[in-house]
């Protein structure tokens, strides 16, 4: 059954690259991505510091935990230098199609790294699995309709366009069969993988989200209200319904 709800959960997080077909780019507002990742960055950091890192330190060995987090900021501000091409958050669409096709490939990349958090989260227990996806998805939809509106500007027909995204989002769905593929083997290193995913998502919202809200002093303080709400809804599911 765990590899089920793992399952469900990806096809979830796969399904959001559709979301083009009613938000964007029209419907779609300024003021209404702030606040959403306002959201995410709150869930983004409860559930890294809150769910995750107990989960890693509990089934890791001495410093390993810590020095998995450490790599997991480290490796991934890296990973954003290289693929930063794949990052709109910050920047403004170019229409270009080789902007659309690198925009493909990274977003595989990011939703196979999200495939492989929410099986690792699964395998903790039920309720560390459902708070991760939740706080993937918080990240991923404004993500997702950013990608959708480069690849519309890039030249794609607004139906390959959809088709594409949801083909890259797949890719969520094979992390996940890798994980439990691996069987025994991350047994082992399973604290660890999870320190590393606490590093990811404890980058995306200090590096990636907070900083550009920071920047966003035109769109209001509301935004703060769904940063706290994330964190008081992740804090909530930890302290009130038992993991194990």
């Amino acid at each position: 059954m765990t590899l089920a709800y793992a399952l469900i959960a990806a096809i979830i997080i796969s399904l959001i690259a559709l979301i083009g077909l009613v938000f964007a780019p029209k419907n779609w507002t300024h003021s209404r991505e702030i606040k959403l990742l306002g959201f995410a960055a709150g869930v983004l950091l409860a559930t890294a510091t809150l769910e995750l890192l107990p989960e890693a330190i509990e089934h890791s060995r001495g410093m390993w935990a810590y020095f998995s987090v450490l790599f997991g900021i480290v490796g991934f501000f890296f990973l954003e230098r290289f693929f930063s091409a794949f990052h709109t958050h910050r920047k403004d669409p170019q229409p270009l199609k080789a902007a659309g096709n690198l925009v493909i490939v990274g977003d595989g990349i990011h939703n196979f790294i999200d495939g492989v958090a929410i099986a690792l989260a699964f395998l903790v227990s039920p309720v560390v699995g459902v708070t991760t996806t939740l706080a993937i998805a918080a990240h991923e939809l404004p993500q997702e309709i950013a990608d959708y509106i480069v690849l519309i500007r890039s030249g794609f027909s607004r139906k390959r366009a959809l088709l594409l995204n949801f083909a890259s989002g797949l890719t969520a769905v094979m992390g996940v069969l890798v994980v439990f593929g691996l069987g025994d083997i991350i047994g082992p290193i399973e604290g660890p993988l999870l320190g590393i995913t606490v590093g990811f998502f404890l980058y995306i919202a200090s590096a990636d989200i907070i900083p550009e809200l920071n920047h966003k002093h035109e769109a209001g303080e509301k935004f703060l209200l769904w940063f706290v709400f994330g964190i008081v809804l992740i804090a909530g599911l930890a302290v009130g319904v038992p993991h194990h």
